[in-house]
């Protein structure tokens, strides 16, 4: 599972790099935002998981870290702890 986030993590700055060089298009500014909000949910569970606290890697829970960002992982966190 590792490797698939890494993967990701790969995927994520090609495509910055790309939308550095060009003009990029919404859909560009959307799965960068989206594959982000991944690989951050993925190494927010990594960094927490001694303490035994996770939060599910699904549709919705990347779709609100791609959008809201960090801010979008401590409301998840904070709904996560409230069992939400």
């Amino acid at each position: 599972m590792t490797l698939v986030f890494l993967g990701f993590f790969i995927i994520i700055i090609g495509l910055t790099v790309r939308s550095i060089l060009g003009k990029p298009n919404i859909v560009l500014k959307i799965t960068i935002h989206s594959l982000g909000g991944i690989v951050g949910l993925w190494l927010f569970n990594f960094l927490l998981s001694i303490l035994g606290f996770s939060i599910p890697i699904n549709f919705f829970t990347v779709i609100i870290v791609g959008i809201l960002g960090f801010p979008g992982v401590l409301t998840l966190s904070i709904l996560q702890l409230l069992g939400i």
